[in-house]
This record gives C-alpha cells, structure tokens and sequence, in this order.
C-alpha cells in the first residue's frame, strides 16, 4: 500500500502545498504527495488549495484572477515558498503524485483551459525527460473528463474521479467506470462503509486511493482490503501501521 502525504505536508506541521514540505513529508516515509492545482490568471499552474491566498499569506488576492508574479510577491512577502506544478514534479523526481485539479470559477471556457494547461505542462515536463508518476483528480467530473479527453495515451498519466465524504463509493466506481478513469479516490469513511468496492474495483482494472486516512484502526483495514494506496496527514505513522499490517498477515499465512 503506497502513502502519500496530503498536500505534501508530514504531519501538517508545515506550510502545505510546497517544495520544503514535499522534501520534508519524503523524510517522514510518504512514498508521494498528494497537491493541489489552480490555474492562475495568466495560465500558470500553481500549487495551491484554496481560491484565495488569505489563509497562507493573509492576502485575500483570488488565484484565478491574479498573474503569477503577483501571486509570488504575496507570498514571498510572507515567507510562503509558493511554487509552480513544474517545480513540484521535478522535486518529486518521479514519485507518486496525485494532482488534484480545482474546479476553476465558472465562465466560458474555464475548464478548457485548466484541462488544456495541465496536459501542455505534463506534455512539455516529459518531453525535457522528467520521470512522471503522475494521477490527475478532481472533485469535479467536468474538469478529469476534460483533462483525460486530452491526454496523449503515450504520456502514461493517470486520471481519477474523486468522491466527497457524503458520496458512496460504489457511485464512485459506477462513474469512474462510465467515464474511463484509471482510479477512484473515495473517502475513506464511504470506502470503509462499502469495502467490497475495493475488490469490485480491481476486478475492472481500476485502483482504488483512500482519502484522507489517519486513524491506526482505519489504515489497518484497508490495507487488509488491499487498497493501492492512502492519502494521509501522518505519513510515518501510515508507513508504521501499513508494514505492520503486512507482517502480521504474512506470519498467519
């Protein structure tokens, strides 16, 4: 079962979402991260949770609709290294990541152009030789459908549907399924609520990814259920718990 640290941040004692904290959740045990994209106003992909930069800056400038030097001085002003998709990729040296894509505001052509961005940076990081281990997610059906529809099959990248903690997994799957993605992403309490989902998943091809998983009891179990992988806060922790899970089934077998 493979971990990736939620937002990039080992225990969510860093500032999350950046190349310190990437760096830093690889030394806790994470085997990748999990990060968040939203395209900025003049087409850059920055790394990046929330709509706005208030709440890791004390800026309320809206990413959508500010440039990306004007997103940096912000930051930068307050000591938040914010970075580029580019300059997390090529930290991750082709590790696990998980980009999971904002719905961008509503407006004509918006999720084009978000889908657009993300194939054209993969398209040229790969092209340059950067080694990619790359799913791309998103809450939003409209914005993975996109990205997928545009992904030359040879980049290798995977593409996943993302189910809120109030969607069944097995709608998850229904949909994933209809829509050819590679993986689901449910949470980890509908997962828990519907494990048979995991096999059911694997039976059509299709890997499974818990989120976010941070209880011992609740690691223990998916990794019995032989889930891929788990986005979680306390990668150590997941990396402690997974291998111990491991040992101990092997040792009954």
């Amino acid at each position: 079962m493979r971990i990736l640290a939620h937002r990039g941040a080992p225990d969510r004692n860093g500032v999350e979402n950046t190349v310190p904290a990437v760096a830093a959740c690889l030394c806790a045990g994470a085997d990748g991260v999990e990060v968040d994209l939203r395209l900025s106003a003049d087409g850059v992909l920055v790394v990046c949770h929330d709509p706005d930069l208030l709440r890791l800056t004390g800026s309320p400038l809206p990413v959508a609709s500010t440039s990306w030097n004007d997103l940096r001085a912000a930051a930068d002003a307050r000591g938040v290294p914010l970075a580029r998709v580019e300059w997390m990729l090529a930290a991750m040296a082709g590790r696990p990541v998980v980009l999971e894509v904002k719905a961008p505001p509503p407006g004509p052509g918006s999720v084009q152009r978000t889908a657009i961005a993300v194939v054209e940076r993969l398209t040229v990081l790969q092209a340059a030789g950067l080694p990619l281990d790359v799913t791309v997610s998103s809450f939003a059906p409209v914005v993975v459908a996109a990205v997928r529809a545009k992904l030359p099959a040879q980049l290798g990248i995977r593409t996943a549907l993302l189910g809120r903690p109030t969607v069944r997994a097995a709608a998850v799957l229904r949909d994933a399924l209809a829509a050819g993605h590679d993986e689901i992403h449910p949470h980890v309490g509908a997962l828990l609520a519907e494990p048979g989902c995991v096999a059911a998943a694997h039976s059509c091809g299709v890997a499974v990814t818990a989120w976010t998983v941070n209880r011992s009891r609740a690691l223990r179990r998916l990794a019995s259920l032989g889930v891929d992988t788990v986005i979680t806060d306390v990668p150590a922790k997941a990396q402690a718990v997974a291998a111990s899970t491991v040992s101990r089934e092997a040792a009954s077998a």
